[in-house]
């Protein structure tokens, strides 16, 4: 993980996303070996992670002639995957948590080959439900491709959220 130093919530669990998704093969896998989770700010209220784009995010039907743009389910993994870290990392009782709502509008079209800077919100943290927002844009331009807000419930025990990562064996390598 390159980016953000320290200790925060957030950066625990970002490390925990990359050791787990690839110990799991798990669908995120090829994201979580490019996303970096570059700051945190505003006392854990906001944070920006980036991605680059690569080939195999391409859409199926995009012509190379026009340029290869990015499938709209990447930009939902990446969006997911971050405010669900945020989300999580927000909560006083490290609870695990489960997606209740997830919206996108999409704005602009992320090109293959550039990188795409996620910048996510912490709108509300409660008892129940935590809710955060995240603008996508392209890293180098500022162009803004996507917008979206996440809603998720909390479930489980108090601190359940990092059990998995410590049942871990140091056997893998990842």
């Amino acid at each position: 993980m390159a980016g953000v130093g320290g200790s925060c919530r957030l950066t625990t669990l970002f490390a925990q996303y990359v050791q787990q998704t690839r110990a799991q093969n798990s669908f995120s896998s090829n994201f979580s070996k490019r996303m970096l989770l570059l700051k945190v700010e505003d006392n854990l209220r906001k944070s920006t992670f980036q991605i680059p784009l690569h080939q195999s995010d391409c859409h199926a039907f995009g012509m190379p002639r026009e340029g290869q743009h990015v499938h709209g389910g990447v930009i939902a993994t990446v969006v997911e995957d971050a405010t669900t870290m945020h989300i999580c990392a927000n909560d006083a009782r490290s609870r695990k948590a489960v997606t209740t709502d997830l919206n996108l509008s999409f704005l602009g079209v992320g090109k293959i080959g550039r990188t795409l800077q996620i910048d996510t919100t912490i709108l509300k943290i409660g008892g129940v439900l935590g809710v955060a927002e995240a603008y996508v844009k392209d890293a180098s331009t500022g162009k803004l491709i996507a917008v979206g807000r996440h809603t998720m419930m909390f479930i489980g025990e108090d601190n359940s959220a990092t059990e998995y990562a410590h049942s871990l064996n140091s056997v893998f390598d990842v």
